[in-house]
This record gives C-alpha cells, structure tokens and sequence, in this order.
C-alpha cells in the first residue's frame, strides 16, 4: 500500500498548500545542500534528473503515465508519479536504466498504466521509490521501506552496491527533493500473501480469497485525510479523503460476527496472523478451489443443522426457549469456511526445534523437509500438530502432508496451493471429553432440578502418583463422587456434552470447547475405584493397599452399576430422549474407560452456545445387586465422546 505521509502530501498538493514549493533551509526534509550527500550542491527535482537522463526514458515515461493510487479503488485524477517527483516530497529513486530495461517488461508496464493502474504504482513505480534520503556510504547495508510497502535489501558497498540484489550504477545524484539512483535492471516484486489472495487472478485458488477478502473492513481515516472548506451547513468537508482497511482475521483469533445469514452467539475463529506484514515470516497452505471443494465435501456430513434447537440456558423456570436458525446451509457454509481456513498459517518462527537445538527456524530452513524436524508444527491459532500414529505404531498421518502442492515465493514467507486440505479429523471433529463436576450437571429449567444427588456428593483430589501408575491415573488429578439422596437412593445427574480444553498426545486445539457435531460417536464413561476416594480421605496410602489381595477384596465390594439417556434435537421442535439403557457393570478395580454404546445425532451444534445434547447416568444398583458387592454411590471421572467415521474409529489415550 502507499504511504499514508505520501497520500497526505499529495492531498495537500490538491489543495494548493504552501508545503508543496520549496521551503527554507531551516526545513531539514527539504534542504537544498546536504554535508552528508557526496553528490553536493542539488539544483534540479528527482523528475527532472530523471527527465533530461538519455539513460532513464523508458522509466521516465511510465513515470509520467503512471497514476497516483491513493487505494486499490481511489486514483487521484490528474496528478502522476511525474507530479510526485517533481515536487517537494522527499524520496529515493532507484531508476532502472534502459539497457537494463527489456523491451516486453517496459512495454506491458506501460500499457497497464491504461488498464491497470493501482498494480504499476504498487508492482512497478512504489518499488523503486522510498520515502526520504538514502545514500550510498560505506560497507553497510539495510533494510529500506519502499513506498509500496516492501523491505528491500539496500547493500551500501561503495565498490558494488545493490538493492535487491540489483546493481547499482550511477549513485548519490543529488536532487532538491531526495536522491537518484540509477540500476542495472528492475528490482523484483513479491506480494505478501495477503496481497496474493487479494490481487492474484486465476490461480484456481479463489475459494479461499475470496472468503479472507470478504472480512476485509474499510473506513474513514479522519486523521489521515485533508480537511478542506466547511459546506454550506458548517459540516467539514474533505478534499482528500483517507480509508484505511484492516481484516478482522489478521488481528485476534476470535470474535463474533454481527452481520450475515446468521448473527453468531459465539465467537469464530481466525488466523490470528497479520499475513499482510512484510517484517514476517509466514507460510501458509492456500487450497487450490478443488481442495477446497474436497475439504467441503468431507466436512459436511458433520455439520447438519435443524431450523430449530432448544436454547437450554435461556428460558425461565417451567419454560422453554428456542434458538431459531433461518437458513441452517448458510450456518454450515460459515462454519466450514472457518474451520477450513483458521488452521492454514504457521510463524516459521514460533516453530519448536528439536532438542538441544535453540536457534529459531529461518523460512529457508524449514521448506527443506516441509518442518519435519519440528518437534510439532504450531499454527497460529494455537492447533499443535503432530504425526499420529495407532496403537500398533503404525503412521495414520504426518504432520508435514499438510504442506502439498505449488510452492509460491512471498515478500513475508511461502505459500503452499494445496491441492489437498490435508488435516487430520482430531482438529475438525474432535472428541468431546468433559469432567465431571457440579458445573458440568445440565439444569431444566422446565422441572426446576438440577440433579438428585446427595450431600456428599463432591470433588475427590488424587495425587497418589505410585497407585495411579499401577490402577490408573484421574484427570487433573481429581475425580467426582456422586451419592444419592438418601442412604439406598440412586444418584442421578445429568451431564452436558460439551467438551473440555481439547487435548490428547496427538493434538491439541487451543481457546475453545470440543462440540458435538452431527454423525456418530462412542460414548465412554471414565470410572474410577471407591477405594481412590477412601486413600483421599485417609490423606495417606497405607500399607494395605500395594498388596494386590487387598485391593481385590475392596474392588469385590466396590462395584458400580449404571444406565444412561441421551437427550438430543431429533425431528420435532424439542429434544427427544433415548431409551434407558440396558445396565453396565464396572468391577471397581482399576480407573477403567468404559464403553457404554454408541449414538448417531442427526444435527450439529457446532457455534450453537445454548444449544447441546445431554447424557443422563443413573446408578442401577438394587437388592439384588447390593449382595453382590454393589454401591449406591458413583466415582466418575469424566465422559468422551470418541468421533468415528464409517470404517475407522480413533483411538485416542485417556490419560
């Protein structure tokens, strides 16, 4: 983009201001010998250096030809780059001489100086132009800020100086308005991916520039802008108007959108990477519209929504209220352009290396096997990628296969057009774990109970680190103990299936909760031994309890029974209830994952934030079963629900 100091200065041109002549010398941007310059004394602007050069007319005459762009959208009619260097604006000019020059690259800028004028000012003129003086002086070399936004390598040798690796020729030509420099050729242009996405045609890759391009919000820039005669009623007027523009995917990882087919209750997902930013090291996999396609094609079966879901946290006591979705393909059309897209950006530089190795990757480094010397891959929203491997150790998935297709050279990084959107089902249909405890408990509004348990029901630390080796280890070193209402009452509670911080060894996903989405999922009950919670309460492990003797004696008189329900959206306007089932007995044994069935839903509540399903536990002991060793208590660790896919099943650690 120009430089909003540029833009400024030429709206102030419009104006006929008084900045634009030449000011004094007690003006140090505008001084018309310099102590510093070795070229002396300037006489003459940069247009006319450049004019009267028999070497320049190639770039002089685009210069005169190519129109200032104050944006993509708003050219400044009548004022030229020939206007800009021949006025008071301070600037460098590295002038690519004509022998250096082809003839088919001369040609096709000039001839977009009628078609396509914004790209000759960003591609071509904005990067051969810098703001203020730069001056060839000793050994040194740096980085200069080009009009068009770019950083190009300025290599200052006095013997063999160069920008961008382009030799310099004629150097430090003094001008009353900056410093010329002439150059062997045309110094290189590279979109920033952001610029790729936006301004790149037909590259099979507008699925997704379209979607980044779409969060892009352009406003008034009342600081920027010239404030010329106030109208007629007083209001003030501007004679050069400034807007600004920014993407809200750029600048946080969430938020919620206000606008569009469905206003969101939740917030949505981002890169949290400003793409746009030169001083960057990006590299971004950019599905080809196949991909894209593809990506789509396998995500949709899990994000069906219904018209209407019960809202479980709004309505009033003895009542219900209702989420009502207007279109549910435009919510699943949302949805899945997010969750394709917030993955897609990695900081080369936030990547961890292996061990023993602390020096931060370059981008050079890390192309080279695609970042399978990564310990993991890190994206930016926070997703921690690894090779997932089964339980026989066979490989399921490399982290590196993401990274496929053309790769694209950028100003800040590598783009990879994918033509495979090639991440694994753990980042976009997660399973859901959630821990037990009193705020995991669903409350109906409709009955007024929150859950029939007892008084001791509560929170059980367990910190025995040699026990859990040998029975099993609890999450967060806690798990949940449920009694009934009275001595031999059933407890039963009432759960929300919405997922935890999702994480396991293979993946982490950062920032929000696992959702049920629609499809299949076993369903699994994490139970834990009433022996952990008599070892809490002791504060010690006594003796008895390594002799494996007397831990079968507790386990035989430990042992828990359950049924379950699962309340869900199915076909009618309010949630339906399973059959109970059948009972399910646990030994009391060890901390045990125990599967008690499996559950199709039929609609997604992925971005619903009042609206999931439940999963009723209810303890099943009984006469019959207090003489077999039975309890009327429960210690309960978590429920996960295991995403499957019709011929695989992942198979995630508990612990």
């Amino acid at each position: 983009m120009a430089n909003n100091r540029l833009n400024k200065y030429i709206g102030a041109f419009a104006l006929g201001v008084a900045i634009l002549a030449v000011p004094s010398c007690s003006d140090d941007h505008f001084d018309v010998s310099y102590s510093d310059d070795p070229s002396g004394v300037a006489t003459k602007t940069l247009w006319e250096l450049i004019s009267e050069n028999p070497n320049l007319t190639k770039f002089a005459e685009i210069v005169q030809k190519a129109q200032y762009w104050k944006d993509e959208n708003h050219p400044v009619n009548g004022y030229t780059y020939k206007t800009v260097l021949d006025s008071g604006q301070v600037a460098t000019v590295w002038a690519p001489e004509n022998d250096n020059f082809p003839d088919e690259e001369y040609q096709k800028w000039l001839d977009m100086c009628e078609t396509d004028g914004y790209d000759v000012q960003q591609q071509f003129i904005g990067n051969h132009i810098a703001l203020w003086r730069n001056y060839i002086s000793g050994p040194d070399s740096a980085k200069v800020k080009m009009i068009n936004g770019k950083n190009l390598i300025f290599d200052k040798n006095d013997t063999a100086s160069t920008i961008q690796d382009v030799l310099i020729g004629e150097k430090n030509i003094a001008a009353i308005n900056g410093t010329l420099h002439t150059i062997k050729g045309t110094t290189p242009f590279l979109y920033n991916i952001y610029e790729y996405l936006k301004f790149t045609k037909n590259n099979n890759t507008d699925s997704i520039s379209l979607y980044v391009v779409s969060k892009d919000t352009t406003v008034f820039d009342k600081g920027s802008s010239i404030e010329g005669l106030p109208d007629k009623n007083g209001n003030p007027s501007y004679v050069d108007s400034v807007y600004t523009t920014s993407n809200i995917l750029f600048h946080s990882h969430m938020y919620t959108p206000q606008s569009g087919a469905e206003k969101w209750e939740v917030y949505q997902e981002c890169f949290d990477a400003r793409i746009n930013m030169e001083d960057s090291a990006f590299i971004m996999v950019i599905p080809t519209d196949d991909a894209w396609k593809k990506a789509k094609e396998k995500l949709a079966p899990y994000y069906k929504y219904a018209t209407k879901y019960e809202d479980k946290e709004k309505g009033d006591a003895g009542t219900k209220a209702y989420r009502e979705i207007g279109n549910p393909d435009s919510l699943a059309n949302m949805s899945m352009n997010m969750d394709i897209t917030s993955p897609l950006v990695f900081n080369v530089h936030k990547q961890p290396k292996v061990e023993g190795q602390t020096k931060l990757w370059t981008v050079e480094e890390f192309i080279k096997t695609k970042g399978a010397d990564a310990k993991f891959l890190l994206n930016t929203y926070g997703d921690t990628l690894r090779n997932i491997v089964d339980t026989t150790g066979v490989e399921k998935w490399n982290k590196t296969s993401i990274f496929n297709g053309n790769l694209v050279k950028m100003s800040n990084g590598y783009g990879y057009e994918a033509t495979e959107w090639n991440f694994p089902k753990e980042l976009y249909r997660p399973d859901i774990e959630v821990e037990i405890g009193g705020g995991a408990f669903y409350y109906q509004t409709n009955t007024q109970n929150y859950y029939k348990v007892g008084p001791e029901t509560k929170t059980v630390g367990f910190i025995y680190s040699d026990i859990a080796e040998k029975y099993g280890h609890v999450s967060n070193n806690n798990f949940f103990y449920i009694t009934g209402t009275g001595p031999k009452v059933n407890p039963h509670v009432e759960i929300k299936l919405k997922g935890n911080l999702f994480s396991t060894s293979t993946i982490v996903t950062a920032g929000k909760d696992a959702e049920v989405m629609s499809g299949l999922y076993d369903i699994y009950v994490v139970m834990v031994p009433d022996w952990y919670r008599r070892i809490s309460e002791d504060g010690t492990v006594k003796a008895d309890y390594y002799n494996q003797e007397f831990i079968d004696s507790l386990s035989a008189i430990s042992k828990m029974a359950i049924t379950y329900q699962i309340r869900y959206h199915g076909s009618k306007d309010t949630d339906e209830l399973t059959k109970k089932s059948s009972v399910i007995k646990y030994d009391g044994s060890k901390v045990d994952t125990v599967k008690i069935g499996e559950f199709e839903f039929p609609w997604s509540y992925k971005n619903l934030r009042y609206s999931y399903p439940t999963l009723i536990i209810d303890a099943a002991n009984s006469s019959s079963l207090i003489k077999e060793g039975y309890l009327y208590t429960l210690c309960i660790d978590r429920v996960i629900l295991r995403s499957k896919e019709t011929g695989e099943e992942t198979i995630v650690d508990p612990r």
